[in-house]
C-alpha cells in the first residue's frame, strides 16, 4: 500500500508545480465511432454585399452521442466510470497549465542548476501540500488520471517524469506502477479507442451540464487531417 502511495505523489508531482511560485471539432458520431469536421473561413466574393450575405467564423465542437445503457450492469459501469471521470479531470486540467507554466518559469533560470534546485523545491511543497488527497486515489481513478495527463498535454506521464526528473526515475516509476496494471506510458484518444471514447463522452456531457469547466485538449492545435482524427472503426 506504501508503494501505491509513492507512485500517487510520483505521478503527480508535477500536477501543481507551479503553485509553490507566482501564478501566473464541429463533429458527428455514430453508436462507436467519432469524426472531426474541420470548419474553415468561407470565401467572400468581392462581388458579393458583405450586408446581405454576412460571413461567421464558427469553433469546432465535437458531438458525441450518449451512449445506450440497456442493461443495469452497463449502467453501474458507466455511473462508475462518470463518478471517477469528473474527480480526476480537474488535477489532469491543472497538470497541463502547470506544466506550461514550469516551462515559462524554467526558461527564466540561466543554469541547469538552477533548474534542478527550483523543480526539488517544488516537488517537496507538493509533497507536503497535496499527498493526503492523491493517497486516496484508487487504481482505476489513476488509470483515468494518466489518460486525462495526456488528454490535457499530448505527452505521455512517462515522458512528462523524464524530462523533469531522469530517464532512470521515469522507468522506474513506470515498474512500480505496472504492479497496479498501470501504465506511466498510456495515451489518449476517443478518436480510435472505443474505451477513450467512452471518457470523452462524459467529460463533453460534463461541460453541457455545467458539472466541469471545460479545458481545450492537445489536439486543438492539431491540423484537422492529421492522423490522430482517423475515425474509430464502427463494431459490428
Amino acid at each position: 500500500m506504501e508503494t501505491k502511495s509513492s507512485f500517487i505523489v510520483l505521478l503527480l508531482f508535477f500536477v501543481s508545480i507551479q503553485l509553490y511560485s507566482q501564478s501566473y471539432p464541429k463533429g458527428s458520431s455514430t453508436k462507436d465511432s467519432l469524426r472531426l469536421l474541420e470548419i474553415r473561413e468561407a470565401d467572400i466574393d468581392d462581388d458579393i454585399d458583405s450586408t446581405e450575405m454576412p460571413v461567421f467564423m464558427l469553433k469546432e465542437v465535437m458531438v458525441i452521442n450518449r451512449p445506450e445503457l440497456k442493461t443495469w450492469e452497463e449502467r453501474k459501469a458507466y455511473y462508475i466510470l462518470r463518478r471517477r471521470t469528473k474527480k480526476v479531470y480537474p488535477y489532469a486540467v491543472l497538470a497541463g497549465k502547470r506544466l506550461e507554466e514550469l516551462d515559462i518559469r524554467l526558461e527564466t533560470l540561466s543554469s541547469r542548476r538552477k533548474k534542478k534546485k527550483y523543480i526539488k523545491k517544488v516537488q517537496k511543497y507538493i509533497e507536503d501540500e497535496f499527498s493526503p488527497t492523491l493517497k486516496k486515489f484508487t487504481q482505476s481513478e489513476g488509470r483515468i488520471l494518466i489518460k486525462l495527463i495526456y488528454r490535457q498535454t499530448g505527452v505521455n506521464t512517462y515522458d512528462i517524469i523524464k524530462k523533469y526528473k531522469s530517464g532512470w526515475s521515469a522507468f522506474w516509476s513506470n515498474a512500480t506502477a505496472s504492479v497496479f496494471n498501470l501504465s506511466l506510458k498510456a495515451t489518449y484518444n476517443p478518436f480510435q479507442n472505443s474505451d477513450d471514447l467512452k471518457i470523452e463522452a462524459i467529460l463533453i456531457d460534463s461541460f453541457d451540464k455545467g458539472y466541469l469547466e471545460s479545458e481545450p485538449p492537445f489536439w486543438d492545435n492539431l491540423d484537422a487531417r492529421d492522423a490522430f482524427f482517423d475515425p474509430l472503426s464502427v463494431e459490428e
